[in-house]
């Protein structure tokens, strides 16, 4: 059975802590041997069509399909799903909105970046 997971959903069961972990790992993970790839197509008008394949992190057995339309025009901008996959035979797990799961990863991606980046706090002095 497939799971339908739309923003009010998501927004439900997402926490940011286990998130920002997650998204920590996953920007740390190796490729496993399968490199993401972008496909971006310009649509006639101002939108684009985006598919980014395959979301995959070594030792989970599942990757993602991410599959965008983007018109900047509009709000929001970015609509589209991300495809949960079973790895060992292709079922579809999972839809979820992909303009939540942007949004929530742009923003802990934000907070990771300003984390590496930000100084050490200064010693303290007895």
């Amino acid at each position: 059975m497939t799971l339908l997971l739309a923003r009010s959903i998501l927004e439900s069961l997402l926490e940011p802590a286990p998130c920002l972990d997650a998204l920590r790992r996953g920007f740390t993970a190796g490729d496993g041997g399968t490199a993401a790839r972008r496909v971006i197509t310009e649509l006639p008008g101002q939108g684009t069509a985006t598919a980014l394949i395959p979301g995959v992190i070594e030792g989970i057995p599942a990757y993602t399909v991410k599959v965008n339309a983007k018109f900047p025009g509009s709000r929001p901008a970015l609509r589209g799903v991300v495809c949960l996959h079973d790895l060992a035979t292709g079922e579809l797990l999972a839809l979820l909105d992909s303009a939540t799961v942007t949004a929530w990863r742009t923003g802990l991606a934000a907070a990771l970046g300003t984390h590496a980046l930000a100084r050490p706090p200064p010693a303290r002095s007895r």
